[in-house]
């Protein structure tokens, strides 16, 4: 998923290859009629304002804090590689001749697993972002791979740490439109479930969706992206219409980890799906990855920023 805006800075950057489309599971909210939901719309305002001037102020600290930390970042790719296996396979005659090419299906419900281990280091300070990883092991065998590039074939991602900045931030507020959605629980965490909607202004590419956020101070549990705020998922919907079917993609980030105020990443997941009109899901692909084993050098807010 790739997300380009007006020359702003750390906004989160996530990228699908040629993947992707998914069912967002979210809570469930009680339905009522139109003149229902306008006056809870205004009763919600005043709360509404003190949440996002609170996710505000948690974006500030976010932006401007110094970090040093080490954790294991875990990779697990699922991918039906029946197209992959086949897109070449061309038929042709006894001297070689082309003569034409095979039909092949899309999907075959397979799905192939890889997984990845990496040391992964980020360190910030004076606006300089330095991560590196090193590879530790390919489907449990060990490696020894020093500034490793990530191994994902269908998802890329980045900058997940700063996904909140995007959407709640000072410069970023301005952009969207916000709705009060309802309360969750995350982890055992209380939340309330605001979501971003995109204004006239942002002409752009950019990922929204929706956020848990901690009511006490703005923090920044969850998001489920919006999946046609996704990069490329334009590929994904001609990709479903070859299918005959509809395209689900399901994008979910989670910050789970807290040092010193601010949420460190815990898991991020995506899924490519299709649903059949018979109802039945294929899935094409899935990404899932695990922080874990923190080790925090440095969590503070810089004072001359």
């Amino acid at each position: 998923m790739v997300i380009t805006m007006p020359a702003r800075k750390n906004n989160s950057r996530r990228r699908a290859t040629w993947i992707l489309t998914a069912v967002i599971f979210l809570p469930c909210f009680p339905q009522n009629n139109p003149a229902q939901n306008i006056s809870q719309e205004q009763a919600d305002q005043p709360r509404l304002a003190a949440i996002l001037r609170k996710s505000k102020e948690y974006c500030r600290k976010l932006e401007r804090a110094a970090l040093d930390f080490v954790c294991l970042e875990e990779v697990i790719e699922r991918v039906d590689r029946t197209r992959e296996a086949f897109k070449n396979y061309m038929l042709t005659d006894a001297a070689g001749r082309f003569q034409g090419a095979m039909a092949i299906p899309w999907i075959s419900g397979k799905l192939e697993s890889r997984e990845y281990l990496y040391d992964y280091q980020f360190v910030r300070k004076n606006r300089k972002i330095e991560e590196k990883r090193n590879l530790k092991e390919i489907n449990g065998k060990k490696k020894n791979v020093q500034d490793s590039s990530l191994h994902t074939t269908k998802f890329e991602y980045q900058n997940i740490l700063f996904g909140p900045i995007g959407l709640l931030s000072e410069s970023w507020q301005f952009y969207h439109a916000f709705k009060l959605i309802g309360e969750d629980t995350v982890n055992r965490e209380k939340a309330v479930v605001v979501e971003a909607i995109p204004g006239p202004s942002l002409t752009s590419a950019h990922s929204y969706g929706r956020i848990w956020i901690k009511e006490d101070d703005g923090s920044v549990l969850k998001i489920v992206w919006d999946q046609k705020s996704i990069g490329n998922f334009k590929i994904i919907e001609d990709r479903a219409k070859e299918l005959d079917a509809k395209p689900q993609l399901t994008s979910i980030s989670e910050y789970g980890f807290e040092k010193n105020g601010l949420r460190f990443p815990s898991r991020d997941y995506t899924e490519e799906a299709y649903i059949k009109k018979d109802g039945k899901k294929y899935v094409g692909a899935e990404t899932t990855i695990i922080y874990k084993a923190y080790k925090f050098f440095v969590v503070e807010t810089e004072i001359n920023y």
